[in-house]
């Protein structure tokens, strides 16, 4: 009997040396990809913010200034303008609400965006006092506090990220939606970023998301973001499964 004990030991050896084995390939397979770690960071970190609970009071950013407090105190009516089809139209531009504010939203931006993009600035000098005879004196002093702010926001964005570079990895898109958005914090405060930034940024998350799931590695980068806008585009359950705010 005692014979047979010895002769157990070494198999009951191998046995734990081949448990430990398959714990380690287990431990290894099951590990979960740096990158995918980073984009939960980042993620947490954004949607932290798009939240109304969330860093408003801890990035007042260019809020400082009373008109801009009215800014915020704005955000969250219902509708602004339509996005228009000429950026002469200025009478469409912004909307106003009951008590003169203007009204946020990502129209809104995108309005802003043409005036500081499509004209000169002795252009947008002139269509900002064209704008001061159709809206309220509050909603038409926020928006020139809005095209400074953007004007201040983009200048910063090209000092980071110089547009003739582009982006290499899909880590490098996410590090660089990571950074725009804490500069969009510090530019309009996080009330204000949100109004202008939520659904774009969320839409961000979903496409970094799916192309650092995507299966074939050695994909070119382009392809990746095709791939990924292609699969949300045609695919609402899809978009819904990686909704950034999905429970």
């Amino acid at each position: 009997m005692k014979l047979e004990i010895l002769k157990m030991k070494p198999n009951l050896t191998w046995v734990v040396i081949a448990l430990l084995i398959v714990a380690g390939a287990v431990g290894y397979f099951l590990r979960e990809d740096p990158s995918m770690v980073e984009y939960k960071k980042v993620s947490r970190h954004i949607l932290s913010t798009h939240s109304p609970n969330g860093q408003s009071a801890a990035n007042p950013g260019a809020c400082g200034s009373p008109d801009c407090k009215d800014v915020v105190a704005a955000v969250g009516n219902e509708k602004g303008v339509e996005k228009t089809e000429s950026h002469e139209e200025l009478d469409s531009l912004f909307q106003a609400d009951e008590r003169g504010n203007l009204v946020l939203n990502e129209n809104t931006r995108i309005n802003i965006e043409k005036l500081y993009a499509l004209n000169t600035p002795e252009e947008l000098a002139d269509k900002m006092q064209k704008l001061s005879q159709v809206l309220p004196d509050a909603a038409h002093r926020q928006v020139t506090h809005l095209v400074d702010y953007f004007d201040k926001y983009t200048r910063d964005v090209k000092e980071i990220y110089s547009p003739d570079i582009e982006p290499e990895t899909v880590d490098d898109i996410l590090t660089q939606l990571r950074v725009t958005h804490d500069l969009r914090l510090a530019h309009f405060g996080a009330d204000v970023a949100r109004a202008f930034y939520d659904h774009e940024e969320k839409m961000s998350l979903q496409l970094i998301y799916l192309m650092l799931n995507e299966k074939d590695e050695n994909l070119p980068l382009a392809e990746k973001v095709q791939r990924a806008q292609d699969l949300l585009l045609s695919n609402p359950e899809l978009a819904a499964a990686y909704d950034p705010d999905r429970k």
